[in-house]
């Protein structure tokens, strides 16, 4: 894998990269294209300098591959390719946070009571 993945690589011979859709502490997330199944997935990349989040990030699928319910998204799959490491999810397309607050201004103290409320459900 390149240091830096661009899009069209593709992942396990696979899921190939379209886009970077997010980016946090541990790597990048990329909207990508299953070319077995035909279908879009997100794949999330453990930066390949950083063991500690390679491990985490098969900490984390194992853990998520087991949960099963409407709001959490499901994990197909876990790439080991060359020196990185890639979790293979469900895409669900949404707006982040800062987009909906860009867009509308901040949430009402009811907006934020109810999407708790929700959260504390599950």
């Amino acid at each position: 894998m390149p240091v830096t993945p661009e899009a069209g690589y593709r992942v396990g011979g696979r899921y190939r990269l379209q886009e970077p859709i997010g980016q946090g502490g541990m790597g990048v997330v990329w909207q990508a294209r299953d070319e077995l199944l035909d279908r879009g997935v997100a794949v999330r990349c453990a930066r390949p300098d950083d063991a500690k989040a390679a491990r985490r990030l098969m900490t984390e699928a194992r853990c998520a591959a087991r949960l099963h319910h409407p709001n959490v998204v499901a994990v197909f799959d876990y790439v080991a390719d060359g020196d990185a490491c890639w979790i293979v999810m469900e895409y669900v397309p949404s707006r982040s946070l800062a987009q909906l607050v860009e867009e509308r201004g901040p949430l009402s103290p009811q907006e934020v009571g109810r999407s708790a409320a929700r959260s504390r459900r599950h």
